[in-house]
C-alpha cells in the first residue's frame, strides 16, 4: 500500500494505491490527519483510482477524515472509485454525505469558492 499527497492551489489530494484494510488504516489516518491539519483550508480529495480492496476499516478512515475536514469548515471529495469500491461506499451510506466524482478534474472543478 502506498500513499501520495499533492498540494494543489485549492485542494489537498491523497492518492491511495493498494488495499485499505485494518493493516493500513492507522497509517492512512496518521498521514492524512497530519496533512489535513497542515492545510486546513483546502478541499481534501481522496483519489481511490488505485484501490484494489477495502473493508470496514476503510469506511472508518473516510468518515473520520470527513469529520476532521468538516471541523475546519472545508469539504471532502472522493474520486475515481472502481465499481467494487463504489458499491461498498453506497452500502455504507457514505455516498449520502460525501460527494463522489468520476475523475479528479471533475472534483477540482466543483471545489467551492472561499470568499
Amino acid at each position: 500500500m502506498k500513499i501520495e499527497f499533492s498540494n494543489e492551489e485549492k485542494a489537498l489530494i491523497m492518492k491511495i494505491d493498494g488495499e485499505i484494510d485494518h493493516r493500513y488504516a492507522t497509517r492512512i489516518r496518521r498521514e492524512a490527519d497530519r496533512n489535513i491539519v497542515t492545510y486546513p483550508d483546502k478541499t481534501f480529495i481522496i483519489d481511490l483510482s488505485s484501490v484494489s480492496f477495502m473493508d470496514s476499516s476503510a469506511i472508518g478512515v473516510i468518515i473520520g477524515r470527513y469529520k476532521l475536514v468538516k471541523s475546519f469548515g472545508s469539504e471532502i471529495f472522493l474520486v475515481s472509485c472502481s465499481d467494487l469500491v463504489e458499491r461498498i461506499l453506497n452500502m455504507s451510506g457514505i455516498k449520502k454525505i460525501i460527494k463522489i466524482f468520476p475523475t479528479l478534474p471533475d472534483a477540482m472543478s466543483n471545489i467551492p469558492r472561499k470568499d
